[in-house]
């Protein structure tokens, strides 16, 4: 490309109608193609507010820039994003996502799918989104209760100058429904496995009646084996008509080549996550290729785009610059190995916290405290602490509350929520006031489905793990116990179903976020000085590996 090096991961020849270069002209009926099209989709994912040049990220002011660099090469380009885009960072946090799309505006999407992350500030933002984009903001299998309607515009198309033309269409993860806070979902279905493929089968062959030459799929799904059957691999082999996916949710990067159940071969691609890099896929001719621009290979910023996001992040900085403590180690909120596969220093600090911050506020003192790992964003570096790190750290708006249990729930939730250990999980129960063990050398024993959700009931808790004490008080089936954690948690979001039942008549709010508590914690109980005794993990949890 001149200006830039690319890696290239995969090259297939797709037999596909033609189509001639040209400009966008709109989604109107079209010709005959007539020469081979210069296309390049540009394509992004799981952005999270990584919008602004970094020592990691290409920002948005890349994306920006690479359209530019295509163009002057004679493709003509459409730029899609493959979802979670309004929540991360503080830089879009601080706005409530607004400013996310304010950046793809200015970078000149022309299309995105809505993601799990898109219902973190509820759904009447999400109305806000699809309002300010000058963009589509597309969801195929999104279901209004109440309505029987979709909850936003399922698919549009873009016309070559020739007549040839690109559809495309977005599905949006069925683990929503517990991924995201459930009172913020509520009333919503997310059709997931037959009924998805269904769904997409339809948007396809909407497409093709259109006459799309092209159909892009942008699949807010993942393909992690505990989305069964709902992952982007299990849509692409089950729905006939799709050329590309350009696939999203777990963070990875991703090309291969499946066969769809006429043979015909399915391109799914993704960029891993915080503009790590930009993918590109050019279709030429009967040609499809994908290329990752990684962080590192581009040096390219637009400079109008770059402008745009370094005046929200001087703004956001100034606000969020105030200290609120000193670390003299680093705090682990790693993925994996970390917050999602075992104790972690910094688990053991925000589960600290949300317990400290919980029998300052409840009536009902509780006697421990549980933070899933999944909330817990990122890791901090030894150094000062500032307002804006802890809202990096923690940047969902969820509340800090108590439900009181059964020592049999109780043992069920952390059971459910340890179901992939060693493998990683958001669920995965940081504590304070808790001790336990989860034995990895047996299986997990699956039962049902829980209601609404994706994931399985244990069907023998206390098979693999085992609690050996709650607040002091060792641990009994039988005893009652207050557990003060997120509302995400408390009303039942990932496997913590069991806590649902309970919450109907036992949830109590402190009306304080839990990043919140995490502040308050570190300022006032703790002076602004994290003590040593964090420097390492206290010995809560004990993992049993073959």
């Amino acid at each position: 490309m001149g200006r830039f090096e690319t890696t290239v991961i995969t090259r297939r020849t797709l037999l596909k109608a033609t189509a001639a270069a040209g400009a966008l002209a709109g989604a109107a009926g079209c010709a005959m193609p007539s020469a081979p099209a210069k296309l390049a989709i540009i394509h992004t994912n799981d952005t999270h507010g990584h919008d602004l040049l970094d020592d990691e990220s290409l920002g948005m002011a890349a994306v920006a820039q690479l359209r530019t660099d295509y163009e002057e090469q004679g493709y003509e380009v459409l730029v899609l994003d493959a979802g979670d885009a309004v929540q991360g960072m503080s830089l879009v946090n601080h706005s409530t996502g607004d400013a996310a799309i304010e950046f793809m505006n200015a970078t000149g999407y022309h299309a995105m799918a809505i993601g799990n992350h898109e219902f973190d500030f509820g759904q009447d933002k999400i109305v806000d989104y699809i309002a300010a984009a000058t963009f589509p903001i597309l969801s195929a299998n999104v279901v209004v209760d109440a309505t029987g309607e979709l909850l936003a515009q399922p698919r549009t198309s873009f016309q070559l100058a020739n007549g040839s033309k690109v559809g495309v269409f977005a599905l949006t993860t069925p683990e929503t429904i517990t991924a995201a806070n459930p009172l913020l979902v509520r009333g919503l279905t997310f059709l997931a496995g037959e009924e998805l493929y269904a769904c997409a089968q339809e948007q396809v062959d909407a497409l093709r009646k259109e006459g799309c030459d092209l159909v892009v799929c942008l699949a807010h799904l993942g393909e992690s084996e505990v989305l069964a059957p709902s992952r982007a691999c299990d849509v692409a082999e089950n729905v006939s008509g799709i050329d590309l996916m350009l696939d999203g949710h777990d963070h990875e990067e991703e090309s291969q080549v499946l066969k769809s159940p006429e043979g015909g071969d399915v391109l799914v691609v993704e960029t891993g996550c915080y503009t790590h890099a930009v993918g590109v896929v050019t279709w030429e001719g009967d040609v499809l290729a994908d290329t990752l621009v990684a962080f590192g290979s581009y040096e390219g910023q637009d400079a109008a785009v770059d402008e745009v996001v370094r005046a929200e992040a001087e703004e956001v900085g100034t606000a969020l610059s105030v200290p609120v403590a000193t670390c003299d180690f680093a705090l682990d909120g790693e993925r994996d190995p970390g917050v999602r596969t075992r104790e972690t220093n910094f688990g053991d600090l925000i589960a600290d916290a949300m317990l400290w911050e919980a029998r300052q506020m409840s009536d009902d003192y509780p006697d421990a405290a549980i933070a899933n790992g999944g909330s817990i964003r990122q890791s901090l570096e030894a150094g000062e602490m500032t307002r804006g790190d802890v809202l990096d750290v923690m940047p969902f708006t969820n509340y800090l509350c108590t439900v009181r249990v059964t020592g049999a729930q109780l043992l069920e939730a952390i059971e459910a929520a340890c179901s992939a250990s060693p493998e990683e999980l958001g669920a995965f129960p940081q504590v304070s006031g808790i001790t336990y063990t989860v034995d990895t050398t047996k299986p997990y024993e699956e039962g049902p489905i829980y209601p609404g959700s994706t994931y399985a009931k244990p069907a023998n808790p206390g098979s693999r793990v085992t609690i050996q004490d709650v607040g002091g008080k060792g641990f009994s089936l039988d005893a009652e116990y207050v557990i003060a954690s997120s509302d995400f948690v408390c009303v039942g979001g990932d496997t913590y179903y069991c806590f649902a039942e309970a919450a109907q008549t036992t949830l109590k709010s402190t009306n304080y976020l839990v990043s919140d508590a995490l502040r308050y914690y570190l300022e006032e109980e703790l002076g602004g000085v994290v003590p040593e005794r964090y420097k390492e993990p206290e010995g809560r949890i004990s993992i049993i590996v073959a």
